[in-house]
């Protein structure tokens, strides 16, 4: 069992280490339109620098796939680019499925845990998304049906406030 002393300490090491760093979650709900490639844009604090960590994806599968003469199959036709806003990086090469980067992922399949990503976004930086919800091309004769699907994600990380006045 700790002590007061100890307690006090804690506290006070915790008050002193947030004035420079502090976790930090940037959150989006979002709807990805049928049938559209669009984006949205989380804006960073403008409280410092802040290096994204990881991320948590979850969302629905309201499209359809439908093999010839089959049955139609719940998916989700979304794909997702990252970037950041003020240097224009994207932080991938091209569109991602969502189903291969997401954890949670869907109520159907979930997955635990976060999605590992570093990142630095300078101060007042924003985190743009982009998506794609647009049903591929026909391959061997299924139907492919793009419906609105809602997109939650969380890029977990730290902020750096104050960092920018201070002596290393």
């Amino acid at each position: 069992m700790a002590t007061k002393a100890e307690i006090i300490n804690k506290v006070n090491d915790a008050q002193r280490t947030q004035r420079f760093e502090k976790t930090f979650d940037l959150v989006r709900t979002f709807t990805a339109k049928a049938n559209t490639s669009d984006s949205v844009t989380i804006p960073v604090t403008n409280e410092g620098p802040f290096i994204l960590e990881g991320y948590n994806i979850a969302y629905t599968k309201n499209s359809t796939t439908t093999p010839d003469g089959g049955t139609a199959k719940a998916i989700c036709f979304t794909k997702l680019k990252f970037k950041s806003q003020s240097a224009g990086n994207a932080m991938s090469s091209d569109f991602v499925p969502v189903q291969l980067i997401a954890s949670p992922g869907s109520d159907d399949s979930p997955r635990y845990g976060s999605r590992p990503f570093f990142y630095f976004f300078p101060k007042g930086d924003a985190l743009t998304i982009e998506y794609d919800n647009r049903a591929p091309a026909a391959l061997n004769g299924e139907t492919n049906v793009s419906k609105d699907e809602r997109i939650d994600i969380c890029f977990k990380g730290c902020i750096y406030p104050n960092i920018e006045n201070t002596e290393v």
